[in-house]
């Protein structure tokens, strides 16, 4: 009897926290499909359910946070021998921590389920219980794996190796998700507003909703890939003539050339392993472009504190929230965010408000409904195939239930199931989409 109540206080599985009978789940990985983890979770949560997470607003969930249901999740009584009420979530470093957080070295913080301040969830969190301002006090810790955007063999082997993982020991635990996740180029509103302008495109009125296609100005790939290259090119000399600026939206108030901050992902992320793929062709699993690629252009070069540069800048965080917030400042901002992402009708500063999408060639990605129907019917070609990499039994068993769950899940915007797909990426996200 004794020794039972001692088993039962011992942490016995790597990446999985004892709580009496049933346990938390760690999980790192795609910081961009997280809010569609939370609604699966929810989904399979037969009681009360419950997000605690550091960030302390209603609306976001940051990239600390662990889905709490009241009972086991429905599915996971026995997840490789663990009962799963818990499943927390680490994105800070994207897509490579799946990987690094689980069969690396590398280890990580995560949110208890205990404390915070009864918050009810708005805008993207609408209908979620929330404990917010939670510290992520659970540290040093491993995870089991989780999402990632694209292929960890997308990872330079290099970058594999410094985290103590063999490439060749991928393709065992890695297997491709069920549902796709499209990307879109997004922009500050200030950028948004000039562009607009600049394109002849009238705004939207106080009862118009201005994120909608028939409002959203274009660019096409070739601009976007002059910004995000490596290359010191003209247009980082000169970013509003590579867009086509009016004259008097070139300059500000002193009669200054604007500048462009570039709001980018860590190496780590796969929204920005996607970026490269898609704007540049870095798809490598090597250590160094395929030939005709070009590298993205790093904040080590182009930071203007850096640089010196006065019209380009160039600011990289970790997580979603990072290029959030960086697109929602004051001026012109330009990155790549999941059309998982959708900003608030208003736009005002914080989490949701600034920023907007733009279409790309022409053909835009965010509808303002799915965010998918472009993507489907082959006109809208920015999408990737989702990962999952497992590096156990009860890391596959949580995963494949919030998979599976995707794709029954109404609400969800920037993912489809595959099935729902007219197109295919073939079998691998370096490969061209085609017709099914």
């Amino acid at each position: 009897m004794n020794f039972t109540k001692i088993a039962l206080a011992v942490v016995a599985t790597v990446g999985v926290v004892a709580q009496a009978q049933a346990a938390t789940v760690n999980l790192t990985g795609a910081s961009a499909t997280s809010l569609s983890y939370a609604k699966a979770l929810k989904g399979l949560c037969g009681g009360t359910f419950t997000v605690y997470k550091t960030d302390t607003t209603a609306t976001a969930l940051g990239n600390f946070f662990t889905a709490k249901c009241s009972q086991n999740f429905n599915g996971l009584s026995n997840a490789g021998g663990v009962a799963v009420d818990a499943v927390a979530f680490n994105v800070s470093g994207g897509s490579f921590t799946a990987v690094s957080g689980s069969a690396g070295t590398a280890s990580f913080a995560f949110v208890p389920t205990t404390g915070g301040t009864a918050t009810t969830g708005t805008g993207n969190l609408a209908g979620f219980s929330l404990q917010t301002g939670v510290a992520a006090s659970l540290t040093g810790q491993k995870s089991v794996g989780g999402f990632l955007d694209i292929e960890p063999t997308a990872f330079p082997d290099a970058e594999l190796s410094n985290a103590g993982v063999s490439a060749s020991t991928l393709s065992a635990k890695t297997s491709p998700a069920n549902f796709s996740q499209a990307f879109g180029v997004a922009v500050s509103n200030d950028l948004y507003k000039a562009l607009q302008r600049a394109q002849g495109i009238t705004a939207a009125t106080s009862t118009q909703d201005d994120r909608l296609p028939q409002f959203q100005p274009t660019i096409s790939r070739a601009q976007y890939a002059s910004i995000a290259a490596e290359t010191f090119n003209s247009a980082k000399e000169d970013p509003a003539a590579l867009l086509g600026l009016l004259a008097a939206d070139a300059v500000d108030a002193g009669g200054n050339a604007r500048l462009v901050t570039l709001c980018r992902r860590a190496s780590t992320s796969g929204t920005q392993a996607s970026s490269n793929q898609f704007f540049l062709g870095t798809f490598t699993g090597a250590d160094g472009a395929n030939g005709g690629a070009t590298n993205p252009a790093n904040a080590t070069d182009y930071a203007a504190a850096n640089s010196g540069s006065t019209t380009f800048d160039l600011k990289e965080g970790a997580g979603t929230s990072n290029a959030r917030d960086c697109l929602n400042a004051d001026g012109y901002g330009i990155g790549v965010l999941s059309l998982e992402n959708n900003p608030a009708v208003a736009t005002t500063t914080g989490e949701l408000g600034g920023y907007r999408y733009v279409k790309l060639g022409g053909v835009a990605g965010y509808d303002g409904a799915t965010n998918t129907a472009s993507a489907k019917d082959g006109s809208y070609e920015f999408w990737f195939q989702s990962q999952k990499f497992a590096n156990n039994a009860t890391g596959a068993a949580v995963l494949n239930a919030i998979d599976a769950e995707l794709t029954v899940l109404s609400g969800v915007t920037g993912l489809f199931p595959n099935g729902d797909n007219q197109f295919t990426r073939n079998g691998n996200n370096a490969n061209v989409i085609t017709k099914k």
